[in-house]
């Protein structure tokens, strides 16, 4: 299966519906609460919503079953 770039959606708290993110948008909202963001990544990559003071941070899946996704 081909799959596209991870998508990253966050809910902020002023706001009531989810928007669509960078990379960059949601490693800068990490750092802020994380030493290493490399396990709330992984937490996401498994269905996870990440839960910080400023928004709720979740990947979103385009193409694929996120199942399938091959251990790095």
């Amino acid at each position: 299966m081909i799959y596209s770039m991870p998508l990253y959606e966050a809910k902020f708290k002023e706001k009531e519906e989810w928007v669509e993110i960078t990379d960059i948008e949601m490693m800068d909202g990490l750092y802020k609460v994380y030493n290493k963001v490399t396990p709330a990544i992984k937490e996401m990559i498994q269905g996870k919503e990440i839960h910080t003071p400023e928004a709720v941070y979740r990947l979103k899946f385009k193409g694929g079953d996120p199942t399938e996704i091959p251990a790095a």
